[in-house]
C-alpha cells in the first residue's frame, strides 16, 4: 500500500436525499480504496481515479480545514458550551443536514486509516459543530471511533452502516480481499446497536448466481435480525464499461470460470450506468435482487431502508411526507414495476424538500396554490389525519404478494 498526501480544491459534494441514503452533504478524504473489491464501481474512468487505484491510496491533507470552512458558510459555530448554542440560535444558522463522510466510493475506514486517522479528525469535527453523521464501510476499524459516535449520538445522529454481500467468507474473501470478514462486521454491528448507535446492512450488491440465491440471501438476513440491524438495503450489481467491468470480469473467469459467458450476456448491453440488461435476466429466469429481497425484508421484520432522522431546525412534517412519497415512489417503480404515479410522488417530494413552510398550517386556497401535483394529495391527507401513512402500509403489503407471485411463476 502506497500512502500519499496532497492538497485538494474541493472536498464536499452535495446530492438530493434518497432511500440510499439521507443525506445532502457527502465527503471523502481518500483517493483509491485498499480493501481493492472487485466489483467496486470506484475503479470507472467516470470517477476519474488513478489507476492504481487498490494501491496507490492518496489522502486529502487539507480535508479538515475544507469541511470547516464549508461548516462556517453554512453559519455554524463550534464548541460544546451552551453559550456556543445560543451564538448559533442568534446568528441563524441554515438548516442543518446529515453529513455523509464516505459515500460508497474508497471506503473511510480502509487500512489507510489506521495510519492517517483523517476520518477521526473529521469526525471530531463534526462533534464540535454539532452535526449528524453517516459511515457506510466494510472495516471494523470503524470501532476504533466508537467513544466519538457515541458523543455525536448523543446531541444528533450518528449512524454507521456496514455494507455486506456474502455470508460464505471463502467467495466473500475473493470479492472482498482486504475488507473485514462477513461475521467480523456482523459482530460489529451487534456492538454498536449495544451501545445505541443507528446501524444496518448495505445488502449491496448481491452478485448474479452467487449473492442473489435464496441460501445467501436468507444467511445475510437471518444474521442482520440477529445482530439488531435496523434495516437491510438491497441494491443490484453495477459493471460500468471499462476498468470496473473488465476488472470483475477477470476474476469471474479466474475463481467462476463456468459464469463467465452468463456474466457477459447479462451486462452485455454497455449501458453506461453499468445495470445489466433486462430481456437477458429475464433469459436466465432471474428476477432483480431488490425485489426478491424484499420478500425476506417483509419475513424478518427489517425494513428496506433506514429511518430518516430529521435534524433540528427542518420542517418535521415536509420532510417526513418526502421520506413517505420516496418510498411509496420506490415500491411501485422497484417492487411492483409499475411507473404509475412514481414521477409525480418523487416530483411531490422533491417539492417538498426545500418548500420553506410547512404544508399543514396552510389553509386550504393556500394549499391548493402550491406545486405539488396531485398523485401526491392522498398520501398527504392520509399523513394529516393519522399521523402516519397507512397508504404506503397498504402498498407495502400489495408489494409483497406481487412478489410472492412473481418468485412462484419463476420456479
Amino acid at each position: 500500500m502506497i500512502i500519499e498526501e496532497y492538497y485538494a480544491k474541493t472536498l464536499m459534494r452535495n446530492s438530493s436525499p434518497s432511500l440510499f441514503s439521507w443525506s445532502e452533504h457527502y465527503l471523502n478524504p481518500y483517493q483509491g480504496c485498499y480493501h481493492d473489491c472487485q466489483y467496486c464501481d470506484g475503479k470507472s474512468e467516470v470517477y476519474h481515479m488513478h489507476e492504481d487505484f487498490g494501491n496507490r491510496i492518496r489522502v486529502k491533507k487539507n480535508a479538515p480545514h475544507l469541511l470547516e470552512r464549508f461548516l462556517k458558510k453554512q453559519g455554524m459555530v463550534s464548541g460544546s458550551t451552551l453559550e456556543d448554542h445560543l451564538k448559533l440560535e442568534k446568528k441563524g444558522p441554515k438548516p442543518k443536514f446529515i453529513l455523509f463522510i464516505g459515500g460508497g466510493v474508497c471506503d473511510v475506514y480502509q487500512p489507510a486509516e489506521k495510519q492517517v486517522k483523517m476520518t477521526r479528525t473529521l469526525l471530531h469535527l463534526a462533534y464540535m459543530y454539532n452535526v449528524p453523521v453517516q459511515i457506510l464501510t466494510k472495516n471494523t476499524l470503524v470501532l476504533r471511533d466508537l467513544d466519538l459516535f457515541k458523543k455525536i449520538n448523543e446531541r444528533t445522529y450518528a449512524a454507521v452502516n456496514f455494507s455486506i454481500t456474502l455470508a460464505d467468507e471463502n467467495a466473500q474473501e475473493i470479492f472482498e480481499p482486504r475488507a473485514s470478514t462477513t461475521s467480523e462486521r456482523f459482530k460489529a454491528i451487534q456492538k454498536l446497536r449495544e451501545e445505541r448507535i443507528h446501524s444496518g446492512v448495505y445488502f449491496y450488491p448481491p452478485l448474479p448466481f452467487i449473492g442473489d440465491t435464496d441460501e445467501n440471501m436468507n444467511s445475510i438476513f437471518q444474521e442482520a435480525k440477529k445482530v439488531g440491524a435496523e434495516f437491510v438495503y438491497v441494491w443490484s450489481l453495477t459493471l460500468k464499461p471499462g476498468r470496473n467491468k473488465e476488472g470483475f470480469f477477470r476474476t469471474i473467469q479466474k475463481q467462476y470460470p463456468h459464469l463467465l459467458s452468463k456474466y457477459r450476456q447479462l451486462y452485455g448491453n454497455n449501458n453506461k450506468y453499468g445495470t445489466l440488461d433486462h430481456f437477458q435476466l429475464k433469459k436466465f429466469n432471474l428476477i432483480y435482487p431488490e425485489i426478491k429481497a424484499y420478500k425476506f425484508n417483509h419475513e424478518f421484520e427489517l425494513p428496506y431502508t433506514s429511518r430518516r432522522y430529521i435534524p433540528p431546525g427542518r420542517i418535521e412534517n415536509n420532510l417526513r411526507l418526502a421520506e413517505i412519497l420516496m418510498r411509496a415512489a420506490y415500491v411501485s417503480l422497484n417492487i411492483i414495476q409499475e411507473k404509475g404515479e412514481t414521477y409525480q410522488l418523487n416530483k411531490a417530494a422533491a417539492f417538498l424538500e426545500t418548500h420553506p413552510e410547512d404544508v399543514y398550517e396552510l389553509d386550504r386556497s393556500e394549499f391548493k396554490k402550491l406545486n405539488i401535483p396531485q398523485a401526491a394529495h392522498p398520501y398527504i391527507i392520509d399523513f394529516f389525519l393519522n399521523g402516519k401513512s397507512i397508504l404506503l402500509e397498504e402498498l407495502e403489503k400489495k408489494a409483497y404478494f406481487v412478489v410472492l407471485d412473481k418468485l412462484k411463476r419463476l420456479t
